[in-house]
């Protein structure tokens, strides 16, 4: 390990984990005031892994250029006492495992943390970025009640070419480094060594189905559209997300973060949200969303406000109709 002192700009100060490939320390930026960030750390023990080591800052520096309100923020990356580290935000807060056996977490937010992952990830698709290893200790939710998904230490890069002849991932993955957690995993991981966007999304729906039922799915669970608690559609687009074969799935995060939106209004009354908890957040693929923070101004729920905006359109149109043959019957008292 790295001796606080020597790794550049930033001083460690506490051990948050520890890994196959290495350990994520809180630290201070002595830079910027002392500004807390987590530094993830990634050892070499060999040539052919210094070379991964190598391109793991490199790709770093590539994920830093992603700036999404539901993924970390990567902000620096490089080398230093043997070794190479990556540095993000410091995401305060519980992971999603511990809020999902939490008794005041509601149906509608359960949906709507899927949702902020789901864009999350979907940002990361198009800056293409898959994260390979989701999984509920890799989202955390803040004290605002947003959920953020961190870790990016085995992130792949799909679109860049990053030099060399070998991909990186391949040289960690031949020395038994960290996999993604095997519940999680697509079967075309097993199969054909294969895990792009669409493994991200497998690993979304199985995440889906722990979330909203508390359990992995097994081969012998039920599907969620069993459930009387999810609209069939939502439920429906959650169970495709996680389909065995790729060609079943859903062809961009996008898609099925449209099919949530439309559908995710008709939550039955059960699943209203608990009183204090944050409203819902402006989905990352609305077109209408401002650049930076989706949560915008009140949090409100753009799609939710568009429904109530519909309910009530027939009554403002009875309203409008009535003032109109009032305002004619007063002129043509008038004219009398």
């Amino acid at each position: 390990m790295a001796n606080p002192e020597d790794l550049g700009r930033y001083r460690l100060k506490r051990l948050l984990g520890r890994g196959a490939l290495g350990e994520v320390w809180e630290a201070s930026d002595r830079e910027e005031h002392g500004a807390k960030v987590a530094v993830k750390i990634m050892h070499a023990a060999d040539d052919e892994l210094a070379f991964a080591r190598s391109a793991f800052a490199r790709e770093a520096r590539l994920a830093s250029l992603l700036r999404h309100p539901h993924v970390v923020a990567v902000h620096d990356a490089g080398e230093a006492a043997g070794t190479s580290f990556m540095v993000m935000d410091m995401v305060e807060g519980q992971s999603l495992r511990k809020w999902m056996g939490d008794p005041t977490t509601t149906l509608s937010e359960k949906l709507r943390w899927l949702r902020q992952v789901g864009d999350g990830l979907a940002a990361m698709h198009r800056a293409g970025i898959v994260h390979r290893d989701l999984k509920p200790e890799n989202v955390i939710v803040r004290s605002d009640r947003t959920a953020c998904v961190v870790d990016l230490g085995i992130a792949k890069w799909t679109k860049v070419d990053l030099g060399g002849e070998r991909d990186p991932m391949d040289v960690l993955e031949e020395l038994d480094a960290p996999r993604p957690s095997t519940d999680y995993v697509p079967p075309e991981t097993t199969d054909e060594s294969l895990y792009d966007e669409l493994g991200d999304q497998y690993a979304w729906g199985v995440l889906a189905y722990e979330v909203v039922t508390g359990a992995v799915p097994t081969a012998s669970s039920p599907p969620l559209t069993a459930r009387d608690d999810l609209p069939p559609q939502v439920a429906a687009a959650m169970e495709r997300a996680r389909a065995k074969g790729r060609e079943d799935r859903w062809d961009a995060m996008e898609l099925l973060l449209d099919e949530l939106v439309e559908h995710a209004a008709s939550i039955p009354p059960g699943g209203a949200q608990a009183s204090g908890a944050a409203p819902a957040a402006r989905s990352a693929h609305d077109p209408s969303a401002p650049d930076g923070d989706l949560e915008g101004a009140g949090g409100s729920d753009p799609g939710g406000d568009l429904v109530a905006a519909r309910r009530r359109s027939p009554l403002a149109l009875t309203a409008a109709a009535v003032l109109v043959l009032l305002l004619v019957a007063l002129i043509v008292a008038a004219l009398r």
